[in-house]
């Protein structure tokens, strides 16, 4: 006898050489050589190892030969041994995925049902297709509502104190970015882009008006206004150059569409022939107006319409300018930007006050893997410190030059830590790790996803990967116990990174639009994950107007009954990071963002946004601690002190929303990192970690709002009656209205649920 180590254990046993070894050989090689499932069958249903899917199919298969893409999870130690069986028996292994002891495979139906029977499988999950997925009590002050910004509405920017004033005029102090031009209905289908002056005349046979706008206001330079500014008050100035009457009436109506120098009246017309005040090409109101215009001399507009005009451009509105127009048909001239004297040319002043950081918090020294379609940032590519292709099923897929065909992580890691001052995110200084696991079209597989989190956790020291992002997922089709999906970000968590997924956008009925429950999706439902729901802020910076989403995932989840989703953040009409060439940017014109210094932007919506926002407030956390104490906390401790900082919310009718809804509340990004720099993650467990007294509640857009308190965790079931998917076992995960189960795709209800809010 020879001792010996169990590698798997560290524990010393005694291994018997000899006749002893050379049974164990022909064991394996006779293992090798026997069909799947000739090992015995396990006690219960063997179907039941089968996720609902899975079972629909093979239950109802008339082709046996059919192929299925599985993910085979398996008993401690079986996983090298069904490798070599399935390969023996001609089945393509795809994955060979240690961190949750399984594999990925393609299997004809026929030998599912076997491999059901193999007493080393502990479940067969279908290698799924993944898509880029007002305030509670003791609210004092008033809120400031100044410039909008993701910044300024998590409370990381607030406005200055003092005003900066800025004027804008072709030719004068550098400025070239005046357009203008004129429209005219005598002849309707002539432009002159470029008339030193063009006629304004009323409601007569001919009307005619001039276009202007004022490009490249909002940026970082020395002369441009920061995003996030307040505006306080704008002025417009004109040349009248001849004609007018006692009786006119100059007015400037915002213009609603694009526009060029060179269109005509006919040329921007989109709800009717020619150009019409009816808040479509322009708006039927005016922004300001002056009256007598008998002489000529300089015009000046100015009221609170201009003032908010502009400040929606700082906020991320398109600035399409306005339309001058007159109330006679007493026609005048008004001079143009190419007019010979610069002093006779339009003016533009504004005034405003400049945001200030609240925090000296960047994310420096954190970083973020972000699974997701690949990753592209404008002018920071440095701050990517790998760039890593998964979706050709390389489980170790060597360094490529960074890419984003489709566009999504891009837009979520730009609102984690961009750093472009007109769309800077959460954390503009935190590092990046690309893992691409979705084509072009936004889809991938589960098991590349796998490979990605597998992968990311090899490789945690080497690229000190701190925090995961996966603002992605499919339905759910199996306990979370089961899950593939779930359990890989449960190992990640244990190798100590803050896992941050989307909670789903199925949060009401595609058919009838109703909102109901039950609708997150894996890997949402991950116990130890922070899974994320969407918040409308309504482009205000103020958080008691803001309101969930109603595509926004609602608890409980499918199967298990867990409370999610943890909290809630913005992740409606968020403006971020995109490329032209890539498919979101090219796909959908409509969601384009505003021009910011040549970089154009998408403006998106979903959980997936709202997961980037947390991940990036999570790097702020991790860096408070660590600059305090040295060490960042647990993933645990940190998904702990978001939900206790939380803001609590209300419905628009006042109403508190559930816990289903909004978890322990809406993200406090500064709350969370101030409870991080007093909590010392270097006490031992069962001591005392709290260092100094902190209040509980937070100064956001000069409100001052009391912390939720609350910590509502994944694993808690929320008690009431089964949800149950009827007939079809195949069938996607469903949610409650309180009174039905609907399937999300079809809208049919398919049972009858009370499922009640919560016991945590």
């Amino acid at each position: 006898m020879k001792p010996c180590v169990n590698e798997s254990s560290g524990i010393r046993a005694k291994c018997v050489w000899g006749r002893a070894t050379l049974a164990w050989v022909l064991a394996v090689l006779v293992a090798v050589s026997a069909p799947i499932g000739a090992q015995g069958r396990s006690a219960g249903s063997d179907d039941l190892k089968l996720d609902r899917q899975l079972r629909h199919r093979v239950a109802t298969s008339r082709n046996e030969e059919a192929p299925e893409k599985v993910i085979v999870r398996l008993r401690p130690g079986a996983r090298r041994g069904i490798i070599r069986r399935l390969r023996a028996q001609g089945a393509a292994v795809t994955a060979d995925l240690a961190v949750i002891e399984a594999v990925a495979t393609r299997l004809p139906r026929r030998m599912l049902r076997q491999l059901s029977r193999d007493r080393d499988v502990l479940s067969i999950s279908t290698d799924a297709v993944v898509r880029s997925s007002g305030l509670a009590s003791e609210v004092t002050g008033a809120a400031e509502n100044g410039g909008y910004s993701l910044r300024r509405t998590l409370g990381l920017e607030a406005s200055s104190s003092t005003t900066t004033t800025t004027s804008y005029r072709q030719g004068s102090s550098g400025y070239t970015g005046t357009v203008d031009g004129s429209t005219d209905f005598y002849s309707p289908l002539s432009a002159y882009p470029t008339a030193s002056s063009v006629w304004v005349e009323g409601y007569g046979l001919f009307p005619s008006g001039m276009l202007l706008r004022f490009d490249g206001l909002v940026g970082t330079g020395s002369s441009q206004i920061p995003p996030g500014a307040t505006i306080t008050s704008v002025t417009l100035q004109v040349t009248q150059k001849s004609g007018g009457s006692p009786a006119a009436e100059l007015s400037a109506h915002r213009m609603l569409v694009p526009w060029s120098a060179s269109d005509s009246w006919m040329s921007v017309a989109t709800s009717g022939p020619g150009l019409q005040f009816d808040d479509v090409e322009a708006g039927s109101s005016a922004d300001a107006s002056v009256s007598v215009l008998s002489a000529t001399g300089h015009r000046t507009l100015s009221g609170a319409g201009l003032t908010s005009a502009v400040q929606a451009w700082v906020n991320g509105e398109a600035n399409h300018g306005w339309v001058l127009f007159q109330n006679t048909s007493s026609a005048f001239r008004v001079a143009t930007s190419e007019d010979w004297s610069v002093a006779n040319r339009p003016l533009l002043t504004v005034t405003y006050r400049a945001p200030v950081q609240t925090t000296n918090l960047t994310g420096a020294g954190v970083t973020i893997a972000v699974i997701d379609s690949g990753l592209q940032l404008a002018g920071s590519q440095a701050r990517i410190k790998t760039s890593r292709d998964f979706t050709s099923g390389n489980p170790n897929p060597p360094q490529t030059l960074a890419a984003d065909p489709y566009g999504h992580g891009t837009h979520v890691a730009g609102l984690a830590g961009g750093s472009m001052g007109e769309m800077a995110g959460v954390a503009p200084d935190v590092s990046f790790v690309s893992l691409r696991v979705l084509d072009a079209t936004g889809a991938g597989s589960t098991s590349n996803v796998l490979n990605a989190i597998q992968w990311a956790v090899a490789y945690r020291q080497t690229y000190g990967i701190d925090v995961l992002n996966l603002s992605l997922g499919h339905p759910i089709f199996e306990s979370a116990a089961s899950d593939p999906l779930v359990q890989a970000v449960e190992s990640a968590v244990r190798a100590g990174i803050v896992v941050v997924v989307s909670a789903g956008n199925v949060g009401k009925n595609p058919v009838t639009g109703q909102v109901g429950y039950a609708g997150v999706t894996s890997p949402g439902n991950a116990p130890s994950a922070i899974s994320v729901g969407a918040v409308k802020t309504l482009d205000t910076t103020s958080r008691t107007d803001d309101l969930i989403a109603d595509y926004s995932s609602r608890g409980p989840t499918w199967m298990d009954g867990y409370g999610k989703p943890d909290l809630v953040a913005p992740g409606h009409h968020m403006v971020s990071l995109a490329l032209p060439g890539q498919t979101l940017y090219t796909t959908y014109p409509s969601l384009h963002g505003p021009l910011f210094s040549q970089n154009v932007s998408l403006m998106l919506s979903g959980t997936s946004m709202a997961a980037g926002v947390v991940s990036g407030a999570v790097a702020l956390v991790l860096e408070s601690s660590e600059s305090t104490f040295g060490v960042k906390h647990t993933p645990n401790a940190v998904k702990a002190m978001l939900q206790h900082t939380a803001f609590l919310m209300t419905d628009a009718n006042g109403s508190p929303y559930d816990r289903l809804t909004q978890g322990a509340g809406s993200l406090n990004v500064t709350g969370a990192a101030q409870l991080a720099s007093v909590l010392n993650p270097t006490v031992p467990t069962g001591g005392w970690w709290l260092t100094q007294g902190v209040t509980p509640s937070s100064t956001v857009d000069g409100q001052n709002i009391v912390w939720g308190e609350n910590i509502v965790w994944g694993e808690n079931i929320v008690w009431g009656e089964n949800v149950d998917g009827g007939e079809d076992p195949g069938l996607p995960p469903a949610y409650s209205t309180g009174l039905n189960v609907i399937e999300p795709e079809s809208g049919r209800s398919i049972g009858t649920s009370q499922t009640r809010g919560g016991v945590f």
